[in-house]
């Protein structure tokens, strides 16, 4: 039996509480961004532009595949681990159901990777490599998220720049030796020691309302799985989209500025990760009507317009720098992709609000509106975009689901039957 670690008795949904946590979780969160992007630098410096390319597609899959249970079901952990915590609840039947759920699909997902890894022209070494990737990144997200829904924000932060630091130094010992198959298992690893470290542990004990509290988080993390596939998804789509369109040296190009991209849409998931737990309680059906949720959406709106437009700006300056062989052409990629990226990123907290106010439902719907319209754009782009198209696809996808989110969270409506009433704290009760 684990033996149960402190967790605060109360979560602060303050201004304040929640600036610090988030900046917390983005520091942790953008040590691993940077670490994947010198991951991917030291990739196409050692192995060349094809092999960047190929890298970089994998990475996407594997993102692209946790949102198929792994990340809705961290998302999913994050918000429920801190209903339970704040009502008093055992959490053990719940984290055993999510643990056991995650674990299975990744299996699925990991023997999935395989044959489309061989399909993408990779290796059977490197294809076994993509599906540890897989799994190990969907572990990542899974023990991440609990981590947060425990407030254990410090904790989650110090392993991510541990296994960073360490999926790093493992990938030199690759690139001295020559060892190009294996360039994705020190990052599989890092991911997979995270993983460990940050298992999940609470009460053993069991009570009565639990066997609800599963069924609803259930409903809610599937509700997330749409929603994750039709937003982020889209986002991972761009460099499979560009592998497809322009295999070689085009998608090379392209994975330098998906490269730079990736790392900032990863900081906004970061701050929503941390609104979803922190405002789980608070904050009724039209989260941005109230003053503390509108200002946190428009300070955090000015500083990625702020800190992308200087990526965008400096482009030509760093990019080159990174990669050497594809900097210069990669520019014009990346700044169309950035304003994608802002668009994405501003729209991830009015959706973390309604999520915290259980209306999953809502914004799994409102999502697949964005995705479809998006994936439209890609195929109709393709002729005259080409390797682009993706970007075109992601952006006009995007914006179509920012509007969406806002409109939900400015106009009230019935709450999902996902979680409690806000401001309840009382733990979820089952839902339709």
């Amino acid at each position: 039996m684990s033996t149960p670690e402190t967790v605060p008795a109360t979560l602060s949904a303050s201004g304040r509480s929640v600036a610090t946590s988030a900046f917390v979780s983005i520091l942790g969160i953008g040590v691993q961004g940077v670490a994947r992007l010198i991951y991917t630098v030291l990739i196409g410096r050692t192995f060349g532009t094809e092999a960047l390319g190929h890298a970089s597609t994998l990475l996407s899959l594997s993102i692209f595949a946790a949102l198929f249970w792994p990340t809705p079901a961290g998302n999913t952990a994050s918000r429920f681990l801190a209903v339970a915590l704040r009502a008093g609840l055992s959490d053990a039947l719940l984290r055993r159901t999510l643990a056991l759920t995650m674990l299975c699909s990744s299996l699925v997902l990991g023997a999935v990777t395989v044959p489309v890894a061989l399909a993408l022209g990779n290796s059977p070494t490197t294809a076994l490599s993509a599906a540890w990737l897989v799994m190990g990144y969907g572990a990542y997200t899974y023990a991440r998220g609990a981590q947060l829904g425990y407030h254990r924000v410090g904790k989650a932060a110090a392993w991510d720049g541990v296994t960073a630091f360490l999926s790093l130094g493992l990938l030199v010992v690759v690139c001295v030796t020559g060892g190009g198959l294996f360039v994705l298992v020190p990052l599989s690893l890092g991911y997979t020691v995270f993983a460990l470290a940050c298992w999940p542990r609470g009460s053993e004990h069991t009570d009565a309302p639990e066997a609800g509290q599963a069924r609803v988080a259930l409903s809610f993390g599937l509700w997330n799985v749409l929603t994750g596939i039709t937003t982020n998804g889209l986002l991972q789509l761009t460099m499979v989209a560009a592998q497809l369109a322009s295999p070689g040296t085009g998608a090379g190009v392209f994975a330098a500025a998906f490269t730079l991209a990736t790392p900032a849409s990863m900081l906004g998931q970061a701050v929503a990760q941390i609104v979803i737990p922190a405002f789980a309680h608070h904050e009724p059906g039209a989260p941005l009507r109230r003053r503390g949720p509108l200002m946190l959406f428009v300070g955090f709106s000015f500083a990625c317009a702020l800190v992308f437009g200087l990526v965008a700006a400096a482009a030509p300056w760093f990019l080159p720098l990174f990669y050497p062989a594809e900097g210069q052409d990669a520019v014009g990629p990346l700044r169309f992709l950035m304003l994608g990226v802002f668009v994405f990123t501003v729209a991830l907290i009015p959706a973390a609000l309604l999520l915290a106010g259980g209306r999953s439902r809502e914004v799994a719907l409102s999502s697949v509106v964005g995705f479809v319209v998006g994936v439209g754009a890609m195929f109709a782009a393709a002729a005259t975009w080409g390797v682009q198209a993706g970007s075109v696809g992601f952006l006009v996808g995007s914006s179509v689901n920012l509007v969406a989110v806002l409109a939900l969270s400015f106009f009230p409506t019935k709450t999902d039957h996902t979680g409690p009433p806000a401001g309840s704290d009382e733990g979820p009760t089952p839902g339709v």
